[in-house]
């Protein structure tokens, strides 16, 4: 006899998976949002800094510091929206020389070193931010603190926590009915 029985189906692995995607690919979209605004903000700045200092000979002080900036933002928020889209580097040469259940562990491994190294990354930068709050780093030529860039780069990869286990899940269970893996 089932265990709930009168009760509604308990939900199963596989819908709470869909929902932890469906959110994990929501909030994506909204980190990406922020790379796209460090993007433009990036684009505007170096071309107010090329045409001040080649038109008035005027630079934007302290453009490069801001432009390096705003590029870990640019890479650490759209990190997520890359990796769901399959749109990262990928070595596929080897994996399909494999059989298929080779190629699919090796795949598992890589998705398990890849949350274990998320993990670190985030935890290690959350700590490397709070020191560079602690001591009051800042850039050099115009001495912008750098703990809010650290702390938003340890934020900004806290999505890849999630979106890498539900890789890791689809990439096991295999193609589901409509033969999706987990990359859309």
């Amino acid at each position: 006899m089932p265990a709930n029985r009168g009760h509604l189906p308990l939900p199963t692995l596989a819908v709470d998976m869909d929902k932890l995607e469906r959110f994990t690919r929501q909030l994506s979209r909204w980190f990406s949002g922020f790379a796209l605004i460090a993007l433009i903000v990036m684009l505007v700045l170096v071309s107010a800094d090329i045409i001040g200092a080649k038109v008035f000979s005027r630079p934007v002080r302290g453009a490069m510091d801001l432009t390096s900036l705003l590029a870990v933002l640019l890479i650490g928020f759209s990190t997520t929206e890359t990796f769901l889209a399959g749109r990262h580097i990928k070595v596929d040469f080897v994996m399909l020389l494999l059989p298929p259940r080779v190629s699919k562990i090796l795949r598992c491994l890589s998705l398990l070193l890849c949350l274990v190294f998320f993990a670190l990354l985030v935890w290690r930068l959350f700590l490397y931010a709070h020191d560079l709050q602690s001591y009051g780093e800042q850039s050099l030529t115009v001495k912008i603190a750098l703990f809010p860039f650290a702390y938003a780069l340890a934020l900004a990869f806290v999505p890849m926590l999630l979106a890498v286990p539900v890789q890791l899940y689809r990439t096991w269970k295999g193609p589901d009915q409509r033969g999706r893996t987990g990359s859309k």
